[in-house]
């Protein structure tokens, strides 16, 4: 079945681009254009009419240029048609109608990319890798989703599955003759296992930088009234985004502003100062604040250098759920007075890991780009941004399983022997077949596709 939608984004431009899949497209679409495709060269534009034929003279000609790709050497891999024709809603909308007139039937979101990887010219993890190209909002995004799309991703997650097919195979071999398996044999399985599993480690690390670079992530700036906050998100985002004064409490609502750092896009969020509220409005305010902590990918917790730490008005913060979090000592251009020495105690409950501990100042500019790069390596965990795979959170979770399930072979082995850890090895390699749509259900893929534009 031949299947066509309009593939450019909607609205006035210089160009539109209606595709069309599926064997006969080519001709189909020579019942409409003037210059015959099907004796054109394939991946060559060949300038031509479309138009619409009624009592047997055309009307509403359009001048484009068409292409007709081969199957096999296609997007899709089937046989395909793209018309490129003026720009706008009407022009574009018509040549697709006139597809469907012939025949064809409109494309469903991500169909495109789907016949693509149903023809194995993709897997499933390239296929998936295609929006990320497309919602890049960095260069270094943009270069991690072009090494997925290229299929790195996929040949790193290929070589784990195979070794640890291999190395499962090889314990099979083994335990039809168990009374062979001595010592040495176990420590080479082990050995075995402990570098598959770092394999799968620095891979997931990888897969990590690149869906941070995909996604981005949200900080949350809080603290109490007065504290810095929101001279400090101006610093951070180079410009007056939130109204700073010296009375207390006067960010009332949250208030957020994007950046993008060494590729990572940021998205700041100012809350109200945390506190018994005053009135009704105050209330509503910090209710947002704590609501905007809760749901933030990292927390910057605002601490006044200038005044003595009072302890209680940072204890509520230990009442929400654990998250990374940064301190930081804001006012140092003022600084009188050390920070209490049990903060980091105090707030120990809701942070994860060692916190770092940035002294900052809004006037001078101290400590503002030590703190984007902090966010930073809280979202890449130490990988090289330069060698990131874009990947979906779908991917990033199957690989981390995969890694967890190596890990607990390597422990099985001696607790439970050669046989238990091979089966957990099994479960690691079935965990990364899926992801590469080996063992992918219908319903996964329809889920999947489903996110797509129409068109792509």
């Amino acid at each position: 079945m031949v299947i066509a939608a309009i593939a450019t984004a909607r609205g006035e431009g210089a160009v539109s681009v209606v595709r069309a899949s599926g064997e006969g497209c080519v001709a189909m679409a020579d019942a409409f254009f003037s210059g015959s495709l099907a004796g054109a060269p394939p991946r060559y534009m060949k300038f031509g009419r479309v138009a619409e034929k009624r009592g047997g003279r055309a009307i509403a000609s359009d001048e484009v240029l068409a292409v007709r790709f081969e199957a096999g050497r296609s997007y899709t891999g089937e046989e395909s048609v793209e018309i490129h024709c003026h720009g706008g809603h009407a022009a574009a909308e018509r040549c697709l109608s006139l597809f469907l007139s012939n025949g064809a039937r409109i494309a469903e979101p991500g169909e495109f990319t789907k016949r693509a990887f149903l023809s194995g010219r993709i897997d499933l993890a390239q296929a998936e890798s295609v929006q990320s190209v497309i919602r890049a909002k960095s260069c270094e995004a943009l270069e991690s989703s072009c090494r997925s799309l290229g299929g790195e991703l996929s040949s790193r997650m290929r070589e784990v599955m195979d070794e640890l097919n291999a190395l499962r195979a090889s314990i099979e071999v083994r335990m039809d003759y168990p009374e062979e398996v001595d010592g040495q044999e176990i420590a080479e399985i082990s050995r075995g296992i402990s570098e598959i599993g770092a394999r799968a480690a620095a891979l997931l690390d990888r897969c990590r930088v690149g869906m941070a670079l995909s996604n981005g992530l949200v900080a949350a700036i809080a603290g109490p009234p007065n504290a810095g906050k929101s001279s400090l998100l101006n610093a951070l985002v180079g410009f007056d985004r939130s109204i700073v004064t010296d009375a207390p409490g006067t960010t009332r609502d949250t208030v957020s502003a994007r950046f993008i750092w060494r590729g990572l896009e940021i998205e700041f969020i100012d809350t109200a100062g945390i506190r018994g509220a005053s009135d009704e409005a105050e209330r509503i305010g910090v209710n947002r604040a704590r609501a905007a902590l809760r749901a933030a990918d990292v927390r910057v917790i605002v601490v006044d250098s200038s005044m003595p730490a009072n302890r209680s008005v940072y204890e509520e913060l230990t009442n929400l759920p654990p998250k990374p979090t940064i301190i930081a000592l804001s006012k140092r251009d003022l600084a009188s007075y050390k920070t209490d020495g049990a903060l980091s105690d105090i707030l120990g409950a809701n942070i994860i890991g060692s916190p770092s501990v940035i002294e900052t100042s809004a006037v001078t500019g101290r400590g503002i780009e030590a703190l984007k790069d902090a966010i930073f390596e809280l979202a890449a965990g130490g990988a090289p941004a330069d060698e990131s795979y874009a990947a979906t959170e779908r991917i990033t979770s199957a690989i981390e399983s995969a890694a967890a399930l190596i890990d607990e072979a390597g422990r099985a082995l001696y607790a439970a022997g050669a046989d238990a850890a091979g089966s957990l090895l099994s479960e690691a390699a079935a965990a990364i077949s899926e992801q590469l749509g080996v063992d992918a259900s219908e319903e996964l893929l329809d889920e999947i596709f489903s996110t797509f534009c129409v068109g792509k």
